[in-house]
């Protein structure tokens, strides 16, 4: 078997926990007085459980590379994946598997205009859904959040990381829909789930995509 390499942090915690992140590095986290040998042989007992998921990380990592912002590079753009062309062309347009963009642009403007994009959509999804559920709202907000795909502020104001335009209109749909019912249930009880189940009674799936794809928030 090979080494299993990892990070251990320490804090006041009871017992161990493992962590593979985006990378597919491994981190342990261990009381602090936990003894070195009691993390090896805990890495040890889990290793079967540590390589699946490190695969599963590196299988993402290959499918969302980063961006890069040059002719031939992938941008995904609602759930569809395109080729990044630069030619003579005043505005950003999809063509085909490609998306045009002006020779001029830099990744910067690209940012601009999927924040542009996110902004008009999710705005829309949000009246839609409001008005199907009979709730209402104070305002929509984009954010460059890379942690948390959205969130519902005390007042209902509705916070939406602009990285969601690179997901599928369902997905896309399901943050809405989640955020719209905390504001009638600000936890995660059965009741806020119900509401949820109701509109989307696929949310589950819904739900595993976003933590499946998470690797999406990272690649630009």
């Amino acid at each position: 078997m090979a080494e299993i390499i990892y990070e251990i942090i320490r804090s006041d915690r009871k017992s161990m926990a493992l962590v593979v992140d985006a990378g597919a590095k491994l981190v342990v986290r261990a009381p602090l007085r936990a003894k070195v040998s009691d993390i090896s042989d805990f890495v040890t007992k889990n290793a079967r459980w540590i390589e699946e998921k490190q695969r599963e990380a590196a299988k993402l990592n290959a499918k969302y590379s980063p961006v890069v912002f040059e002719s031939g590079g992938k941008l995904p753009y609602l759930g569809e994946t395109y080729a990044i062309q630069k030619t003579a062309v005043a505005d950003v347009r999809i063509l085909g598997a490609n998306i045009l963009v002006p020779e001029g642009y830099s990744q910067a403007d690209a940012i601009a205009w999927l924040k542009s994009e996110a902004k008009a959509l999710l705005k829309a999804r949000v009246e839609l859904f409001a008005g199907k559920m009979g709730l209402s709202y104070t305002c929509v907000r984009l954010s460059g959040a890379k942690t948390r795909w959205g969130s519902c502020g005390a007042k209902n104001s509705l916070n939406f990381a602009w990285r969601l335009i690179m997901c599928p209109l369902a997905i896309i749909d399901y943050v809405v829909v989640h955020e719209l019912c905390h504001t009638v249930h600000k936890n995660h009880s059965r009741a806020f789930w119900a509401s949820v189940a109701a509109i989307l009674p696929d949310y589950k799936a819904r739900k595993a995509w976003l933590k499946t794809n998470r690797r999406l928030m990272e690649i630009i």
